[in-house]
């Protein structure tokens, strides 16, 4: 499958250039979701359908030779609802008011070289939930205990911070769960 995408991702490539639309041609991918139960992903815990790390640390690849250098990595931390929000602004578009996204455009920070906004990020799934900010992960896991990890020395998440930060461990849970009150409910 992987082969298969890699060639196919190609294709796509060689064709843009063929067109000569290769130079102005935004090319975006990114994965939905960490490794499967197969998946070598050192150092980071958990896996696909995890909201650990290793199951929501994904790389971004974006190309755009006319506007992006080649080569650059970033360790800013996003989300998939970013780039909604992202590929609207360099298109010119706006989302309707009545329905705001989940997510803040990254067009300042790849092109103009701005900060990105400081925010949390968000995730619930199966029984999971985590929110992330800055260095700091809010975490409770299918077992439904809340944790709390620095993620700036812990990427694998192993040293528990909740007993020794009750109140920061208070102030992400209530902002998973402010956010979490103006959504949809999960499926069960």
């Amino acid at each position: 499958m992987v082969e298969d995408l890699d060639r196919s991702v190609g294709e796509v490539l060689k064709a843009l250039k063929r067109s000569g639309q290769e130079e102005d041609t935004l090319v975006f991918f990114s994965s939905d979701n960490g490794g499967e139960r197969f998946s070598y992903n050192w150092p980071l815990s958990g896996n696909k359908a995890s909201l650990q790390e290793g199951g929501i640390r994904v790389p971004n690849i974006v190309r755009w030779p006319a506007r992006l250098d080649g080569g650059q990595v970033s360790r800013v931390p996003v989300f998939t609802p970013d780039w909604t929000a992202t590929l609207l602004e360099l298109a010119g578009a706006r989302a309707n008011p009545a329905y705001p996204l989940d997510g803040g455009s990254l067009a300042g920070y790849l092109l103009r070289g701005e900060k990105p906004a400081e925010r949390s990020l968000f995730w619930r799934v199966r029984g999971e939930r985590a929110l992330r900010r800055g260095d700091w992960k809010y975490y409770r896991g299918k077992a439904g205990r809340d944790q709390l990890f620095n993620l700036a020395g812990d990427l694998r998440e192993q040293a528990d911070k909740a007993p020794l930060e009750p109140a920061r461990l208070a102030e992400l849970r209530a902002a998973w769960e402010k956010t979490d009150a103006g959504l949809l409910p999960y499926p069960g």
